[in-house]
């Protein structure tokens, strides 16, 4: 049901921000038009209502079909998704289970990350996950996870390695706010 009520707002998003931008390009047009007469812009622009009509649903098909890609999938109604890079992604459900599939389709339900363009780091949830291993490093190029099992292994690699202090870590919501709100969530659907 959720998906539902979140699929149906972002199409009314969709159509509000096609309308807006056709609106945009068709007074560019329209201005443009006028400047040189003589021009395609001029013969465009004679039919007023086609133009803005044609370009709106140009628009709303980009729109719609950017929606279901990498870079703007945001996940629909209880699921959320969170690009990282290298086309990964961190999964939610519910707000409770924070989770990374890699190609092979283990998943490794997660409490707390951070990331960077190669890796991500983090705190693996027990209540989820059979194994006993504290913290996980998600190599993003080679798709591979390395585990450890305990803080300490896990700060041994911090000093030796440069990674991330666990202290660095966030919480999905914070990690999708930041990336989702803000430009993103007025100019895209």
């Amino acid at each position: 049901m959720f998906v539902l009520i979140h699929f149906i707002f972002e199409l009314f998003k969709i159509s509000i921000l096609a309308s807006i931008y056709a609106t945009i390009l068709f007074l560019v047009i329209l201005s443009l038009g006028k400047l040189k007469p003589d021009s395609w812009f001029a013969r465009v622009s004679i039919k007023t209502f086609k133009l803005w009509f044609q370009s709106g649903l140009v628009i709303s098909i980009g729109l719609f079909i950017y929606t279901f890609t990498y870079w703007g999938n945001h996940g629909l109604g209880d699921s959320s998704s969170l690009p990282i890079g290298n086309f990964k992604i961190v999964h939610q459900i519910d707000g409770i289970s924070t989770y990374m599939v890699n190609s092979k389709f283990n998943q490794v339900n997660i409490e707390e990350f951070t990331f960077d363009n190669n890796n991500l780091y983090a705190k693996t949830s027990h209540f989820f996950n059979n194994q006993e291993d504290d913290y996980v490093v998600w190599d993003l190029e080679t798709n591979k996870y390395t585990f450890f099992k305990t803080r300490t292994d896990y700060l041994l690699e911090v000093k030796q390695n440069n990674f991330p202090n666990p202290n660095e870590f966030k919480e999905f919501h914070l990690h999708y706010k930041k990336h989702w709100n803000g430009w993103r969530f007025w100019l895209l659907p």
